[in-house]
């Protein structure tokens, strides 16, 4: 693992599925932690826009993990496109391994927020004894499209998998840009 220096969290990449180097951040309480938190990112967000959350779960005794999945944030991979969600799972199992060898023997809770839910209800559904619990938040289960454009879009993605079709605007997601850049 190559470890940035930062000021706040830590900052270091592993890597995962692919040979891609993914950023993961890590924060801790001064004292011992009674549990593990793990973040996973929604499909327009990174770890960066954790920060406010992390610091409230360390005030509360937990250390935390965030990652950003391949193609987002600061990790490896093409932007906004992965071959196979496993991928991203892959992704977090690693984020969850380090977290666990870190903090042996402590209950590990998992937090999806939006598409993160998704990937996380993947992970969980595959290795339910690693977690003591899952949290989804904001769970975004369905585009909510109508069916002709999903289907043109779907239709499309087979065509041009690395087609850029949707844009989404960090804008629509946060209305402080010093949040959407962390």
């Amino acid at each position: 693992m190559d470890q940035i220096v930062t000021k706040g969290p830590t900052e270091e990449t592993f890597e995962s599925v692919g040979g891609l180097r993914i950023l993961m951040r890590s924060w801790r309480p001064a004292e011992k932690p009674r549990a593990v938190i793990a973040i996973c990112h929604g499909v327009n967000s990174h770890s960066g826009q954790y920060f406010c959350v992390a610091e409230e779960f360390v005030a509360s005794g937990y250390a935390v993990y965030a990652l950003d999945l391949r193609g987002r944030g600061k990790s490896d991979g093409e932007r906004y496109y992965v071959e196979d969600v496993a991928h991203y799972a892959a992704d977090l199992a690693g984020l969850i391994g380090i977290a666990k060898s870190r903090e042996p023997g402590l209950p590990v809770f998992l937090l999806g927020h939006s598409a993160g839910g998704v990937t996380s209800c993947i992970y969980t559904l595959d290795n339910q004894s690693e977690l003591a619990g899952l949290v989804c938040e904001s769970f975004a289960y369905q585009v909510p499209a109508p069916d002709f454009a999903l289907a043109v879009l779907k239709g499309l993605s087979h065509l041009a998998p690395h087609a850029h079709v949707l844009r989404l605007k960090n804008e629509d997601f946060s209305r402080d840009p010093a949040w959407s850049s962390r």
